[in-house]
């Protein structure tokens, strides 16, 4: 590898490895969510026996600052769906929000979960489930009705967390920065399953990076853009080698072709029905899970779109030979790039911003001052879509050159990426006029600061 080559590979693995969430974060989140394990355990009137963590909290893949996917395992309950098991930990939750540190904002229930927020900001999505010590008598139930498949899953945690956990440390580098990039684009819509899928191409990209006498994680990284450039071809499969599920293999293309009849058929994805496809990514854990099954073409298209446009700006870094100074920056710029006229966004018209405020969260927070912006849901997307290019573009600047980063570095990003997106100037205006207001820390040599973004629509 050329010398350039060889200094932006170090810059990536140094963000990579800087993504991951605090040791603060890390702590205070399995704190508090073993208060509300025993609180379960005590009141309920189901039997808690266990907790679990799934998600990128649970798997050691998480971005800065991930939410909590807390599993918690019900003993003599019937299968699920579980709405009675939900309805009872929310009134439970309900009732001890203050002693549980649990924001007032109300408890929101979905079909298999409970969503809420701790008082420090930090999200939490509860999923109960029911005890089955077999992962071979759930993936049966679920063959039984592929449609439950949904609601089987949590019951599945500790297979997703150990397909992870056996993976290398530089897998995890490198999931980082996948997810990092995925988390800075905008595809109109909810990707569902998009950041496990970052996961599993990650491992796939790493997996390949063996064959190398010294891995690269500028070569891997580039070889996960390539794979989702060829999204609508891909077929992604594993298989564990152990009972202990800490050891897997990538399947072979060759074995996952139409004419494959073999016992693999069934372990890996499920049915000899999926081979006829043209693509899919499996998840696995549950060989009835396919992430791309019902992604829409458009996204799919996007997804290529967006990873060929990061390809040619890589490119153009290396053989520039950009610094540290604004090689992370200039990669990981979000997409796409101006949003002002896109249909499933409205975007706000009156702003306020602060770039330094002193702010000793840990967390991102959104204070919302006009509950009826949270109805219409072109201005929610906008919210929420600010919200992330905001918390990509600080991140950007202040991990990827920590010892030169000023708060003047952290104004001049944000203000260009606030303006680029939106297609305006900001002006100044009195923070208690906005309708919502932004809180996005960071931290500069151990000083705390947070970029405070308002905006209304008038």
């Amino acid at each position: 590898m050329a010398a350039e080559g060889k200094q932006h590979d170090i810059l990536l693995r140094e963000f990579g490895e800087s993504l991951k969430c605090s040791e603060e974060f890390y702590e205070e989140g399995k704190r508090l969510a073993q208060r509300v394990f025993l609180k379960l355990q005590s009141d309920s009137q189901y039997s808690v026996s266990s907790v679990h963590f799934g998600g990128s909290f649970g798997k050691k893949t998480d971005v800065v600052e991930p939410d909590l996917d807390l599993v918690v395992v019900c003993n003599e309950v019937a299968p699920p769906p579980l709405p009675e098991v939900l309805v009872d930990f929310k009134n439970v939750l309900d009732t001890h929000k203050t002693e549980l540190k649990i924001s007032p904002d109300p408890i929101k229930k979905k079909k298999r979960a409970l969503k809420f927020y701790f008082q420090n900001g930090i999200e939490v999505d509860l999923l109960p489930a029911a005890t089955i010590e077999d992962a071979d008598e759930v993936i049966e139930k679920i063959k039984k009705d592929p449609r439950m498949s949904y609601y089987y899953s949590p019951s599945l945690v500790d297979i997703q967390v150990a397909f992870l956990k056996s993976q290398s440390e530089f897998a995890h580098t490198l999931i980082r920065l996948v997810k990092f990039w995925f988390k800075s684009l905008y595809f109109g819509e909810k990707v569902y399953g998009g950041s496990a899928m970052m996961e599993l191409l990650s491992v796939a990209a790493s997996e390949d990076e063996e064959k190398y006498e010294s891995r690269s994680m500028l070569r891997a990284f580039e070889s996960v853009l390539a794979i989702i450039t060829q999204l609508d071809t891909l077929k992604l499969a594993y298989r564990s080698l152990s009972d202990d599920n800490d050891k897997w293999e990538r399947v072979p293309v060759n074995e996952l072709q139409q004419g494959n009849c073999k016992q693999i058929v069934l372990s890996v994805v499920g049915n000899k029905e999926k081979l006829l496809q043209k693509y899919f990514i499996i998840e696995p854990a549950n060989p009835f899970q396919d992430f791309l099954a019902e992604m829409k073409p458009a996204v799919i298209n996007n997804f290529k779109k967006f990873a060929f446009s990061t390809q040619t700006v890589l490119k153009l870094l290396v053989d520039n030979k950009r610094g540290r100074d604004d090689f992370i920056v200039q990669l990981f710029q979000p997409q796409p790039s101006i949003l002002a006229h896109v249909s499933t966004f409205l975007a706000p018209n009156v702003f306020c911003i602060d770039y330094a405020i002193t702010c000793s969260s840990i967390v991102c927070e959104s204070k919302v001052r006009k509950e009826t912006v949270m109805q219409d849901k072109r201005k929610k997307d906008a919210i929420k879509v600010l919200k992330a290019r905001i918390f990509s573009t600080v991140n950007a600047v202040v991990r990827s050159n920590p010892d030169n980063v000023t708060v003047n570095t952290v104004r001049e990003a944000v203000k260009v990426a606030i303006e680029k997106t939106l297609e305006v100037k900001l002006v100044p205006a009195r923070d208690s006029e906005m309708d919502v207001a932004l809180t996005i820390p960071y931290r500069i040599k151990d000083e705390g600061y947070a970029v405070r973004f308002g905006m209304s629509w008038k």
